[in-house]
């Protein structure tokens, strides 16, 4: 079993697709339309319901609300932001999907974006009382969660078919330069975004409920693995203790 073949068969994606759709054209409405991007970012205290959701979507932000001083455009932050989300969404999200299935996906996405809305209300809170604004935005939040389920699959398929030969596959190198580099940013503030310590929680917040997703769903996991030589041999030693 070759990684290439998870992605090429014929299950469509359509959760993990979805979400990519999405980010973009709220990410681009929000550039095209300035005045938008706060309507579609979560701010403490909530101002609009349908925040809490599309700010999931919403990745950079527009020229005119960033500092005269900031280090990046709004072209370079948008596409920075937005590039490293796709490269968990994408790579990790539809391997993922294609294993567990849509809608255990789905799931996960759901348990993802319940925890990191409940998370960011309570860092808003502790953050406001000084008086402080606090608002965030990005798909990383719930695209972290993806990885450690699709590490766990790269496991499965290495205790299954050999760890040799998961080793000989360009793909698994450039899951892992993805992976290595999304665990260092979960722990450590200065690189965790311009948010800092609450961007740190909540990348560490879905990469627990990611792990936690990989053991309650292993038995999933690994039955999809299951050939039709071990399905016969489970058969004929079932018969025959019968």
């Amino acid at each position: 079993m070759k990684i290439r073949n998870i992605y090429l068969n014929k299950k469509v994606p359509a959760v993990s697709i979805t979400i990519a759709l999405l980010c973009i054209i709220i990410t681009m409405i929000s550039q095209l339309i300035p005045s938008t991007y706060t309507a579609f970012k979560l701010m403490y205290p909530v101002q609009y319901p349908w925040q809490l959701i599309t700010y999931i979507f919403l990745q950079g932000a527009p020229q005119e609300l960033l500092p005269a001083d900031f280090q990046y455009s709004a072209m370079q932050l948008t596409i920075g932001h937005l590039g490293y989300n796709f490269l968990l969404i994408l790579p990790f999200g539809i391997l993922v999907e294609k294993v567990v299935g849509s809608r255990r996906f789905l799931m996960l996405f759901a348990a993802s974006w319940v925890a990191d809305v409940i998370a960011t209300l309570i860092m808003g809170y502790i953050y406001t009382r000084n008086g402080d604004i606090f608002g965030v935005s990005g798909a990383s939040g719930l695209a972290f969660t993806f990885m450690p389920v699709g590490v766990y699959i790269l496991f499965v398929m290495g205790r299954k078919y050999g760890f040799g030969k998961l080793l000989k596959q360009i793909s698994f190198y450039v899951l892992m330069l993805i992976a290595i580099p999304t665990v260092a940013i979960s722990f450590i503030p200065d690189i965790a975004g311009v948010t800092g310590i609450p961007s740190m929680v909540i990348h560490l917040i879905a990469l627990v409920i990611g792990v936690v997703f990989a053991l309650l769903f292993r038995k999933t996991i690994d039955g999809s693995f299951v050939t039709n030589t071990d399905a016969q041999i489970k058969v004929y030693e079932t018969v025959k203790t019968c």
